[in-house]
């Protein structure tokens, strides 16, 4: 196992901790990938809980499923995480989960249109497409949820099962998990309490010429 491979090994774990105490999973529910530099991917395994998951339990695969290196199988989701990495080569990291308000919604079959400017963190139209439904862990569902992504999008629903969010890193996925759950959220309890309003197309573009540049960092320390 290379530097970088054991990198994103812990990153994923350490997104993993993150995930299980913030509640947007329960169990084994869900799931986390990178893209490795040489093009394979490194997966959570299937079934294990995320309390005891160490890096080295992370599973190296190849995009077409195949196991390359672990001891444990990997996600029954990795057919939909492989599907991504091949149709968007702008991905290096995923988070799957079954989190609840997304995951209300998918049930109820509405996506999330532009209500909130923060939308415009995870799509270019500010807007959260609803990937059509299909048995989890199958080629249909990475078709679909594919479909849903396109090039636009940095995160969707999966009919009544539950949301996918992509960035250029593991954390950065997750990041935009705990959004689109806030998202969600908002969107949810603004339908239980009326109309929303939704944004307009050029408020939206006004926005996502901002945000982008949004955010800086502590200097390193002398």
């Amino acid at each position: 196992m290379g530097a970088a491979d054991g990198k994103l090994r812990e990153e994923i774990a350490e997104v993993c901790r993150r995930m299980s105490g913030s509640g947007l999973v329960v169990g084994t529910s869900g799931n986390v990938s990178a893209r490795t530099e040489d093009g394979n991917l490194l997966i959570t395994p299937s079934g294990l809980d995320y309390a005891v998951l160490e890096p080295e339990d992370v599973v190296l695969v190849d995009l077409e499923g195949q196991v390359l290196e672990g001891d444990l199988l990997p996600s029954v989701e990795t057919p939909m995480h492989a599907g991504i990495y091949r149709s968007r080569p702008d991905v290096a990291g995923i988070v799957h989960t079954h989190a609840r308000f997304c995951t209300t919604l998918a049930c109820l079959g509405w996506e999330i249109p532009p209500v909130h400017y923060m939308l415009a963190v995870l799509s270019d139209e500010g807007r959260i497409p609803l990937a059509r439904y299909a048995t989890y862990g199958t080629a249909e569902l990475a078709a679909n949820a594919v479909e849903a992504l396109g090039s636009t999008h940095r995160a969707c629903l999966l009919r009544n099962h539950g949301t996918i969010a992509v960035g250029v890193s593991p954390k950065e996925a997750y990041a935009r998990t705990e959004l689109l759950e806030e998202m969600a959220e908002i969107y949810y309890r603004a339908r239980l309490a009326g109309e929303p309003v939704i944004l307009r197309p050029e408020q939206l573009a006004e926005v996502s010429a901002k945000i982008h540049d949004y955010g800086q960092s502590k200097p390193s320390p002398r």
